[in-house]
């Protein structure tokens, strides 16, 4: 092989001219390739970050707001029932009754007065005055053994001695044929068409009937229930709640009016929200109420919001206290607390009725009962002339009632998914299915039905020959690359060949003598064929 000297500047310069002229063939010739695949990569890149995106709000709004309440005007064909309307009295004992009971059971008492006064507080036991019990029921003056539901019952006053004269409608009818006696969160009461009632009281030898469900049309000529109460010895005060007929008055209800015989008429307007039945396809926190039969209690055979916190409530109280108190129904796992274990009542009664970690929602068939307007009675010259007479009906005939149905349900929520997949990657069902088939069913078939297939392509893989790779590293400007083993090459560029010079008409090597004559530049740079 034949030695050259060589100027290494003037090679270093041709070396970046080539080069860069090499970078340009490459572009123009070997990199729109590449440019299509990165145009590619970014496009899919996109497209799948945007399905993304679209899909992501798809679900929250899915997962928060796949219903819709409109309103129902369909309206002439309900079949209504009339609202429970619960009576009771801020002091719900009877003098009478409790001096028959003193004399009964503490004949010989000297401090009559003060068992007075335990007894009538007992009758006004509630979850609010649970506390101011507590020294009363350490005073020893009930036994421990004396069922306090009993004991209620024979203190406070009778229905007959309360109520004189009822009318449903147009008709009038027995006032203790519609009003039962009732314990609730807020105290013994009396309410009238409402589920929940005692079924035994003292003053009668028979169990009470079943619910009569009274219900209205909208040809009745009124829609109302109208009673009157008899004169008391005290000024009382009537809490009167309004409510559904499935539900009982507690601490998570309000009245609508403290009756204290001024107002005649209370009108009121009924909301009724129900929902349909294709939203049993929802959870219940994506529709957010619950079915009647969808939630199991152990106190009703139908879940209503305050049936729900009720038996929290209950539950808090078994844990606190081992047992409830009186007002709450006495049934399986809970049983009425005895006089000396109201303590624990009153000690842990604010963590009792607290219902934050109970899981309660609103029904899906709820109704709200607001009251619209209040008629007075009018008194003349100073004179108190109040009535005694109070009468609850319907506003108007109840044209308000809202419907609550899906929006965005499962099929909807598939169709957004497959449409915004194939919008946007030509995505479909069909691909889907076809890389489920060639993961699953297809390997599966190819590998235990034809196993001798499998390693016919095996065997074919390996004695498949190698492709060939130009290994040269001669650079493209002074040939382009074809596909060879590249051994003869880059042998051939071992020996005397290797300098050459490159012109617009071939490529030939270059003579020692071209080098040495002044002004005559070398055109191509040693050895460039073997850098990387």
């Amino acid at each position: 092989m034949e030695l050259y000297e060589v100027d290494w500047s003037v090679q270093a310069k041709l070396f970046f001219e080539h080069s860069t002229l090499h970078g340009v063939r490459y572009i123009a010739e070997e990199g729109r390739p590449l440019v299509e695949k990165v145009m590619w990569f970014c496009c899919v890149s996109i497209g799948a970050v945007t399905t993304m995106v679209i899909i992501v709000s798809l679900w929250e709004k899915f997962q928060t707001n796949p219903t819709i309440t409109g309103l129902d005007t369909d309206f002439h064909n309900w079949d209504l029932a009339f609202p429970a309307v619960t009576l009771c009295q801020s002091v719900p004992s009877s003098k009478e009754n409790i001096q028959n009971y003193i004399k009964r059971h503490f004949a010989n008492a000297s401090n009559a007065e003060e068992l007075t006064n335990s007894l009538r507080q007992l009758t006004l036991l509630s979850a609010d005055s649970m506390v101011n019990f507590k020294s009363i029921a350490n005073k020893g003056y009930i036994s421990n053994t004396t069922s306090i539901k009993q004991l209620i019952f024979q203190l406070i006053t009778p229905c007959q001695k309360i109520f004189e004269r009822c009318q449903f409608k147009t008709a009038y009818y027995d006032c203790c044929e519609g009003f039962f006696p009732i314990f609730t969160e807020n105290g013994v009461c009396y309410t009238f068409n409402s589920r929940h009632y005692e079924r035994k009281v003292p003053w009668s030898n028979e169990e009470l009937p079943p619910l009569n469900l009274r219900k209205i049309l909208e040809t009745d000529m009124k829609w109302s229930l109208k009673f009157e109460v008899l004169q008391t010895e005290e000024d009382i005060k009537f809490p009167v709640y309004i409510h559904d007929s499935n539900e009982i008055p507690g601490l998570d209800m309000q009245p609508q009016i403290i009756w204290n015989f001024k107002v005649d008429k209370v009108a009121f307007s009924m909301k009724q929200t129900y929902t349909t039945d294709d939203t049993r396809q929802l959870s219940i926190r994506q529709r957010h109420c619950i079915f009647s039969d969808e939630v199991k209690l152990k106190i009703d055979h139908m879940y209503t919001y305050t049936a729900c916190t009720r038996q929290c409530r209950m539950e808090n109280a078994k844990k606190f206290c081992g047992c409830v108190p009186h007002f709450y129904a006495e049934m399986g796992q809970f049983r009425h607390c005895k006089i000396n274990e109201l303590a624990c009542i009153a000690d842990n009664i604010n963590d009792i009725k607290s219902t934050e970690r109970c899981p309660c929602k609103l029904g899906c068939y709820n109704t709200v009962y607001d009251v619209e307007k209040f008629i007075v009675h009018n008194t003349e010259d100073g004179e108190d002339n109040r009535r005694r007479e109070l009468e609850v009906e319907f506003v108007s005939w109840p044209m308000v009632r809202y419907k609550r149905e899906v929006l965005f349900g499962w099929v909807d929520l598939l169709v957004s998914f497959g449409g915004i997949a194939g919008l946007f990657l030509g995505f479909s069902l069909l691909s889907g299915v076809e890389l489920i088939y060639y993961f699953t069913m297809r390997a599966c078939c190819m590998i235990y039905r034809e196993p001798r297939e499998l390693e016919r392509l095996q065997r074919q893989e390996i004695v498949k020959p190698k492709p060939n790779y130009d290994l040269s590293l001669i650079p493209y400007f002074v040939k382009p690359p074809s596909p060879s083993s590249g051994i003869g090459i880059v042998a051939g560029n071992h020996y005397g060949n290797n300098l050459k010079l490159y012109t617009k008409q071939k490529v030939q090597p270059i003579k020692r003598e071209s080098i040495k004559k002044p002004g005559k530049g070398i055109q191509a740079p040693f050895g460039i064929e073997f850098l990387p």
